[in-house]
């Protein structure tokens, strides 16, 4: 092994980096923003498993914050009873807050919510970004957890969002690689009896009309199957391949 490669295997991960960036304080409150995100996480799933519907992630990861009335009224957040537990809730949680927004650690959102006697008030939310979890599951020693049986691999998932993201058109046969093809395309996997995901198929581009009609080249397209799959899994796959650009991809696919 050669000498660049050993020092590029030996620096740390971006997300260490970013981590051994923040100050003491700072990585207090990403590790409370991230142990609330999976209390999140987990009702969502809770709420799946009994055959529920938690609603987009994107809503349901965003945290109170706080609200901004007298606490005598609305009492703490959970985010909030976290950091009291540890001594960090106080006049400076503002600006910690806005120095992880300035990093691309977290977004800040606002809504309102009714408080009684006042009517309503504003309260301030907090949701992780793919940076900001990433940064603090490096800080505190997890991993994202592994694909649930029936989800696909970090390569086969770069392939399936490659085909959504070339829709309409279509994506031409020649930019998959691999065997990609046949582990989500249609029919059965060369030289095994197990049936492919049907996730993708070919399908011609054709010139001329009737029986003159012949097919120029053939593009990869979503089956129905296959923009179900991203509908139902789109959020978990977020979360255990965080580094997979997912652009606009939309959620129907």
């Amino acid at each position: 092994m050669d000498r660049a490669n050993s020092r590029s295997q030996n620096r740390p991960s971006k997300a260490v980096q970013t981590w051994e960036a923040l100050n003491d304080r700072q990585r207090l409150y990403l590790t409370a923003i991230y142990r609330e995100d999976q209390v999140a996480e987990a009702k969502a799933q809770a709420t799946r498993t009994a055959y529920g519907d938690p609603g987009v992630a994107e809503e349901w990861r965003k945290l109170p914050f706080t609200i901004k009335a007298d606490p005598a009224l609305t009492g703490y957040t959970a985010l909030q009873e976290r950091l009291r537990e540890q001594g960090t809730l106080d006049e400076g949680a503002g600006a910690t807050l806005a120095a992880l927004l300035r990093r691309g650690l977290i977004e800040l959102s606002e809504d309102q919510v009714e408080v009684f006697p006042l009517g309503g008030a504003p309260r301030v939310l907090v949701s992780l970004t793919r940076v900001g979890r990433a940064c603090a599951r490096a800080g505190v020693g997890e991993r994202a957890s592994r694909p649930a049986k029936g989800l696909l691999s970090e390569w086969l998932w770069r392939n399936l969002v490659k085909v959504a993201s070339a829709a309409p058109e279509g994506l031409h046969e020649d930019g998959l690689w691999g065997k990609s093809k046949f582990y989500l395309g249609t029919g059965f996997r060369p030289g095994k009896r197990a049936a492919s995901r049907g996730f993708i198929d070919s399908v011609p581009v054709r010139e001329g009309e009737g029986a003159d009609a012949y097919a120029v080249e053939y593009r990869w397209h979503l089956t129905e199957a296959g923009r179900g799959h991203i509908r139902q899994h789109i959020d978990k796959y977020r979360e255990l391949y965080p580094d997979v650009e997912l652009g606009d991809l939309p959620r129907d696919a």
